[in-house]
């Protein structure tokens, strides 16, 4: 069968995964006014994150054992019920509700893409495929921002509100995209039969969304009672959950022997932070050209190009370097570094000019990163573990992603204090000198990690591919 009817079907499902990821950073606050829930509007990114966090590993382990394209094709399919529910929510609570179920499909298209390949292609050409998909990913950075901003910009299209569209598009495309899984992708896995961990992902779920539940109540708004509640739970299900990692060994969800080898120890951490960093870039700084220089969604969405735009300039360069086998140790520290100084700007400054310099250096930063990443994790712990090592990857950079929006968005919102209910339009000078002096540590804690990440990086061995 031809590669490139496989990589369309994994393209297209992992395209529009990738889009609804980056398309609600400047349409969450046009969609949380509209149900007068502004506060509470990174739920709408952070809850899909948590949701396709949850079932990337799933995904990965099922499909080692029963075969990629199955699980693809149901990945999609959740993916399509959550849109098509998103469009038609009545409140806020359900329009939550179904991006997590997009979520839940999400998880798999992102992981299962990179699985397939490794699959198919051999370790020496593997990176120019995942370059493809790098590309395809930047490409969604590219257009989801852009797209989500003038569509949220509209009041309503065709007397249906604007920002119904953003899900609305997307029900026609993933009919064709799970046309073509169903027809052309192939049933290949290096089968690695072994029981499921169901108990495991029960409390690894109750970890994830314990994670949501502290950084909520940290806002400051809920009783001493419930944060008390929300932290036990979390320290409870994690100590639970790391327990159960150890006694199930090989069979667990997570195989602690895998984070043994530490050459795809320290890439997972890498796509962590660097994943965590660019959402943290991406939704700050959309909301501080809305609120600071009163800029509508489109504005926003036009400078989050700069992001996409590095990104799919570092992926090249990237792909260059994997061509020529140079120091993969090298390539992830540089990059690292790029990322971390894209904060310098937007911490001095909210203009527009200085903001598009930082997020086009770490869109360059992230593209290295991602490129580095796709290729060496699914390379490391050999064939039976490819679909378990690559969604490991793809689930930290959800990780990363997940605590850097939530735990950015609660300090923001815990310093800045505002009306529940308010608009962008309607608040005062103040109010906005205000909110500078929320974000600012918000990008200093950021850059800070990943310089530290860095200096960490440098202790990388050179992977020894088992391929």
């Amino acid at each position: 069968m031809k590669i490139s009817k496989i990589l369309s079907s994994l393209a297209l499902g992992m395209f529009l995964a990738a889009l609804d990821q980056t398309v609600i950073s400047t349409a969450s606050l046009k969609i949380a006014e509209h149900f007068h829930h502004v506060a509470d509007q990174s739920w709408l990114m952070t809850i899909y994150i948590a949701a396709s966090l949850l079932t990337t590993p799933i995904y990965g382990r099922l499909s080692d054992s029963y075969g990629r394209r199955r699980l693809f094709l149901i990945g999609l399919s959740l993916f399509g019920v959550g849109s098509t529910l998103a469009a038609i929510a009545p409140n806020f609570d359900l329009i939550v509700a179904a991006r997590g179920i997009q979520g839940l499909g999400a998880g798999g298209l992102f992981s299962l893409a990179f699985a397939v390949i490794a699959d198919l292609v051999p370790v020496k050409e593997r990176g120019r495929y995942i370059f493809l998909f790098v590309l395809i990913f930047g490409s969604a950075s590219i257009l989801g921002p852009v797209l989500g901003g003038m569509i949220a910009s509209q009041s309503s299209i065709v007397g249906i509100a604007g920002w119904r569209w953003i899900f609305i598009f997307n029900i026609p495309f993933l009919l064709l995209a799970l046309i073509q899984a169903a027809k052309h992708l192939p049933s290949i896995s290096h089968l690695n039969i072994a029981s499921f961990d169901w108990w495991g992902t029960l409390l690894f779920g109750i970890v994830i969304f314990g994670v949501l539940a502290v950084a909520q109540v940290s806002r400051g708004i809920y009783s001493t009672a419930s944060q008390v509640i929300a932290i036990l739970t979390l320290l409870i299900s994690l100590i639970g959950f790391v327990a159960r990692e150890r006694l199930k060994g090989l069979e667990a969800l997570f195989p602690p022997i895998f984070f043994k080898n530490k050459a795809f120890g320290l890439t997972v951490l890498t796509s962590a932070v660097a994943s965590g960093a660019m959402l943290v870039a991406m939704a700050v700084s959309s909301l501080s050209i809305q609120v600071v220089e009163q800029r509508s969604p489109s504005v926003a969405g036009v400078v989050l190009l700069s992001i996409g735009f590095g990104n799919l300039f570092g992926s090249g360069y990237a792909n260059r370097i994997f061509a020529k086998e140079l120091s993969h140790r090298l390539l992830a520290a540089v990059g690292l570094i790029i990322l971390g100084t894209g904060f310098v700007p937007m911490i001095f400054s909210t203009k527009i000019l200085p903001i598009s310099i930082g997020l086009f250096l770490l869109g360059i930063g992230t593209g290295l990163i991602n490129q580095f990443t796709s290729v060496m994790a699914p390379s490391t712990l050999g064939d039976t573990n490819r679909g378990s090592a690559s969604a490991i990857n793809t689930l930290m950079r959800q990780v990363g992603g997940l605590l850097g929006v939530s735990c950015s968005m609660a300090s923001i919102f815990y310093v800045w204090k505002v009306p529940v209910g308010f608009t962008a339009n309607g608040l005062t000078h103040q109010q906005r000198i205000d909110f500078v002096g929320a974000v600012r540590p918000v990008y200093i804690a950021s850059a800070v990690i990943v310089f530290a990440m860095a200096a960490l990086a440098q202790h990388m061995p050179t992977p020894r591919i088992l391929d």
